[in-house]
């Protein structure tokens, strides 16, 4: 009996030692793996291709996107890009002095304990207060730095910090050790690492340093055994850069191979060290100095995986191979399971692309075109509308000392010609938006794209509607609107390849309805129902539909997403349809305006967390979850910081200056002016009140609410002044 029972128990322990091995081997095989996180700031991803393991893994694996790099705050920097990529969000951080991450001796680790309250871990910063200050006084975001760090550090997970950027300067070593903004925690620690002793003397580099890769592999080696999340910093790349103006062209080349070849010896014992479900990430933070001034303002990360080659995709961003640097910390959490709220980057979707190098290069060629020439040309469009204004208003005060006829061109002639021209003020947006389905890419081929779509447009309409300028106006309106949802139903293609829109190299919007086509939004839509009732082409509950469907397509956060946008345009349409219908207006119904457009935002903010689309909207509502009402302080509080910026810079300031003047001047010459065309026109007049309350609203609500209500007033004062230079010169009874 007893050996019975003993022979049971052996059989039941050995059954059990099976059963619990196969339960550590699936763990196990099922380990979210660790994250190689290498820097190779100041490098552009040409240069990268470079690098013969680099070239040789992207040909058949690696997922590779173009990274935004800006910062808060004024100026972009390293740090900047560093610390945001830790934050999650925009952070904003000093310079490299007060970024000393080291090793302390031990009457600095009393100092640190004494002014951060904690214990010292291997390498900290003491003058991390400097930068949590500046970031809390001066950050625009909200961010809160380190959170990377102390996230990984809260679920147990060790992170190990290797190398730096130091140069030399002034005959003393400059300490830069920017990586570890990335991943350091809260108080300006990380657990462990190597950053004091890695380098060695070498003549033959820039600042007569390199780092020690003999060394950097061991300890690579080391820390991979013994961490989960290992960052390292290869100096060299911004050391190089650093130095480029100190070489001529055929010793920067040479010391560029150098280091490649340094650096490819060392990733190849990397790729050859990690496991099958690690992730390597090879990241440039921040663009060179050259590639800064030549505005090629982005940097590549390529992330290496189990399986699988392409691109790089967030909803950040909503574009194929473009992300942003506050997605790097969320993607590397993501690789472990976890997720920080404070943290509004979003991780990487794996897009599946055999040619996503060709594509990516040829996407950043045309994105760095529009970047380059935006500021010229928009400048150019806005100085030709404001320029129309003034002389058409000046002309039509001084209309009596222009002869009316002189040698076959008197003063009919002039003032055809002149609305000829204000027209342009309509139709370059349509341009603008349109332009990008010629595929142009250069610089030369943007330009030449508008002003093709521009003289198109103006045909047309001149050879439909050659003797009706109302009609002309309108359909320049219609066809712009009807573009506009077109594009938001696909997905904003065309705004995003827009001249007059924004770009990811400016990283103020990615995608939906930019600020100067939410002004268009507003207005056009308006203008155009005006016209088509005025002419009694569509009925009025019509109007209504086809208000909501624009409004809808245009601030759904899956589709439009702007949040502003979608308060004004609510309010204006609202305000539009109410006075159409011969609504009298009371302080109730104003309030009830406001009601509607506030539940609107509530309405696409639920459908946002309900479909997951991830938008500004649902960053928004995050924030005040997270932080309280201070995220909607610190939300307004940018915005209004922002419009008194463009109030003092920005080219759009002198449209809303010239209308103010022009309604200004004609509310007093000719008398009752403004009574006449309410008279003559009163659904357009209507049009014309709704578009101007949007116009405030918009000004209001928006970060950029300058531009917005810029190109909403093009809506107003065009048609305006179109309808005066009609009734004051071509019907002259009427005045």
């Amino acid at each position: 009996m007893k050996k019975r029972l003993i022979s049971f128990l052996l059989s039941l322990i050995v059954c059990l030692s099976f059963s619990m091995s196969s339960i550590y081997a699936d763990t196990a095989e099922n380990s979210n793996g660790k994250v190689i996180y290498i820097s190779l700031n100041r490098t552009s991803l040409e240069n990268l291709l470079e690098i013969p393991t680099i070239k040789q893994k992207t040909e058949n694996s690696g997922y590779v996107a173009l990274m935004t790099t800006k910062g808060d705050g004024g100026s972009n920097t390293d740090q900047k890009s560093f610390a945001s990529i830790g934050a999650g969000v925009r952070a904003n951080v000093l310079d490299e002095d007060y970024n000393k991450f080291e090793n302390l001796n031990e009457d600095e680790k009393v100092q640190f304990e004494s002014v951060t309250g904690v214990k010292p871990l291997e390498i900290n910063n003491l003058k991390i207060n400097r930068n949590i200050n500046q970031n809390i006084d001066y950050g625009s975001y909200g961010a809160t730095l380190g959170m990377l760090g102390s996230t990984l550090q809260e679920n147990n997970l060790k992170v190990a910090l290797l190398g730096n950027s130091d140069i030399e300067k002034s005959g003393e070593i400059k300490k830069i050790r920017n990586l570890a903004l990335a991943c350091m925690d809260q108080y300006g620690r990380v657990e462990s690492g190597n950053v004091d002793d890695i380098n060695i003397e070498d003549n033959t580099m820039p600042y007569a340093i390199s780092t020690d890769y003999e060394k950097l592999k061991s300890e690579t080696k080391k820390y991979y055994e013994s961490s989960d999340a290992i960052f390292v910093e290869l100096g060299d790349t911004y050391r190089l850069d650093q130095y480029r103006k100190s070489l001529n062209e055929n010793t920067y080349e040479s010391m560029k191979n150098r280091i490649y070849q340094r650096i490819d010896g060392y990733l190849k014992e990397v790729f050859d060290m990690v496991g099958e479900n690690d992730t390597v990430y090879i990241v440039s933070e921040f663009e060179s100095d050259l590639d800064y001034l030549n505005k090629r303002r982005l940097s590549p990360i390529i992330k290496f995986q189990k399986e699988g080659y392409g691109l790089l995709e967030s909803s950040t961003t909503r574009e194929d191979g473009i992300v942003s640097n506050i997605d790097i910390g969320v993607d590397i959490l993501n690789q472990f399971g976890l997720k920080n709220e404070l943290m509004i980057g979003k991780s990487f979707n794996s897009v599946q692309d055999e040619d996503n190098i060709e594509k990516l290069l040829d996407e950043y060629q045309r994105v760095v075109a529009v970047n380059s020439i935006r500021a010229t040309v928009v400048n150019t469009f806005v100085g030709i509308v404001s320029a129309s204004w003034v002389i058409a208003m000046l002309a039509l005060l001084f209309k009596e000392k222009i002869p009316k006829k002189q040698k076959g061109f008197g003063r009919e002639q002039i003032f055809k010609v002149l609305k000829e021209l204000i027209k342009l003020g309509l139709i370059m947006p349509l341009a603008f938006l349109s332009a990008p389905v010629l595929q142009f890419k250069t610089q030369t081929g943007l330009v030449v794209g508008v002003l093709i779509m521009t003289i198109i447009y103006y045909l047309i309409g001149r050879k439909l509607f050659k003797h009706d300028d109302l009609k002309q106006m309108g359909f320049y309106a219609l066809l712009t609107i009807g573009l506009i949802i077109i594009d938001c139903v696909l997905g904003t293609p065309l705004m995003k390849g827009c001249i007059m829109s924004y770009d990811a190299i400016n990283g103020a919007r990615y995608y939906g309805v930019g600020n100067e086509y939410e002004g268009v939004t507003i207005a056009s839509a308006v203008f155009a129902l005006a016209i088509l009732l005025n002419y009694k082409k569509i009925p009025k509950w019509l109007a209504v539909i086809l208000a909501i469907v624009i409004l809808v397509t245009s601030a759904m956060p899956s589709m439009g997403a702007n949040v502003g946008g979608a308060i004004s345009e609510c309010v204006a349409y609202l305000l539009f349809i109410l006075l159409i219908f011969d609504v009298k207006l009371d302080f109730k119904k104003i309030v009830l305006i406001g009601v509607a457009a506030a539940l609107l935002v509530v309405a696409f903010a639920g459908l946002d967390f309900i479909m997951g689309s991830e938008s500004h909207l649902s960053v928004f509502t995050n924030q005040i979850i997270q932080e309280g009402p201070a995220a909607i302080f610190n939300t307004f509080g940018r915005k209004i910081q922002m419009n008194l910026k463009l109030a003092r810079s920005s080219v759009w300031v002198n449209i809303l200056i010239v209308s103010v003047i022009i309604v200004g001047v004609l509310i007093f010459k000719p008398s009752g002016y403004f009574k006449r065309i309410h008279d003559k026109y009163p659904i357009i007049f209507k049009a014309f009140m709704a578009s101007f309350v949007g116009c405030i609203v918009t000004l209001l609500v928006n970060d950029s609410g300058i531009v917005a209500a810029s190109t909403a007033a093009i809506y107003i004062l065009i048609p305006i002044i179109i309808i005066s230079i009609n009734m004051i010169i071509f019907d002259e009874d009427e005045i």
